[in-house]
């Protein structure tokens, strides 16, 4: 697979997986629940949430979601300066 190909392949996988979790956030609930086990959802000060694992797992994924589109973009460009070289 070319460098091009890959890079457009991490942006749009991105850009999806970010929009499919901010509208109903299945991939961060899965991910508080596989890393959390029991402690997931429990009361912290009255309030339910993923406080209670001590992280917020949607900054994580949206964190990591950051890095693969800049990884994706980075790819892109390089791709697109080594095609301008040749």
């Amino acid at each position: 697979m070319n460098k091009k190909r890959l890079g457009i392949i991490l942006i749009a996988g991105s850009v999806l997986l970010w929009f499919i979790d901010r509208f109903s956030y299945i991939i961060s609930s899965y991910f508080s629940k596989l890393l959390c086990g029991d402690l997931y959802l429990q009361p912290v000060d009255g309030v339910l949430g993923d406080v209670s694992c001590g992280f917020n797992a949607d900054m994580h994924f949206t964190a990591f979601m950051f890095l693969v589109l800049i990884s994706g973009i980075v790819l892109l460009i390089i791709a697109l300066v080594q095609k301008e070289v040749h």
